[in-house]
């Protein structure tokens, strides 16, 4: 496993946002979050791969959006590497180098796919538990660029599914995985699953941990390995992470909480 990251730069402040309260963007006080935030993946016993900040554009530090790489679900073939094409245009200078960093660290037999235009896909709206992945259709992720990620992970054993996303940015805004038979959500999350068919996450096979709404942000949450990252002030969150055996660290997300980002969004994992 490598962690890519990739520290704000200084037009942090005109991040792509819904957030009432986006004009109050500090980016002294983001760049201390993000370094906490890689401090305690290091920490973590994590390896981290830091690219270096993007000046002219705002949500580089958004590294998952860049891009997707899946293992095969047994073990052996080749991984692939999707290559996202943001909703944005703004954002899609983004992607090329987080797939250059990852391709000269990936297998010379990695297999690319691209989303070409009119597809969009935004790694935000992916989240993979187990041999299933679950990809979001909402404004950032068409169904075009949906069915591009969804062959490519048929092709390695998974079983994908559309689930649509109508009240918030991305399907892991208010859903993701902690281990590969649990997720952590709010109702509105498990919905947009639910609303992908019985298979997507079967309660009695994928054990769900339900968040009110008022710990939304709690919902997106890095489980790697035996740890999980959690934006401070969700204790509900932590409880319920805590008593699946994960390793909670809380941490202070609040300014990317204003440009709509968890710590999901900060990292860009390769298998």
């Amino acid at each position: 496993m490598l962690v890519i990251v990739r520290p704000p730069g200084p037009a942090f402040h005109d991040a792509i946002s819904t957030h009432p309260d986006r004009g109050r963007i500090d980016v002294s006080r983001v760049l201390a979050q993000h370094a906490a935030f890689c401090a305690a993946l290091e920490d973590a016993g994590l390896p981290l791969l830091r690219l270096p900040e993007e000046p002219d554009l705002p949500d580089a530090t958004f590294v998952s959006d860049a891009l997707v790489t899946l293992a095969p679900v047994q073990p052996g073939g080749p991984p692939v590497v999707v290559v996202a094409r943001p909703a944005f245009a703004s954002r899609r200078p983004e992607v090329e180098s987080v797939l250059r960093a990852a391709l000269a660290r990936l297998p010379a037999s990695v297999r690319v796919e691209p989303v070409e235009d009119p597809g969009t896909l935004e790694g935000g709206d992916v989240i993979i538990f187990g041999g299933r992945i679950a990809i979001g259709l909402s404004a950032r992720t068409n169904v075009t660029g949906a069915r591009v990620l969804a062959d490519a992970a048929r092709s390695l054993g998974y079983r994908p599914f559309l689930c649509p996303v109508t009240d918030r940015l991305h399907l892991a805004t208010a859903v993701t995985a902690v281990r590969p038979n649990t997720v952590i959500g709010t109702a509105a999350g498990f919905a947009s699953l639910d609303a992908a068919g019985p298979d997507a996450a079967p309660p009695g096979e994928i054990r769900r941990l339900l968040l009110p709404n008022d710990e939304l942000s709690g919902a997106n949450v890095l489980a790697l390995g035996e740890h999980a990252f959690l934006a401070s002030g969700n204790p509900i969150a932590a409880r319920l992470l805590r008593e699946t055996g994960l390793e909670v660290r809380e941490l202070k997300l609040d300014e990317f909480a204003l440009a709509d980002g968890g710590p999901t969004c900060l990292v860009n994992v390769l298998p």
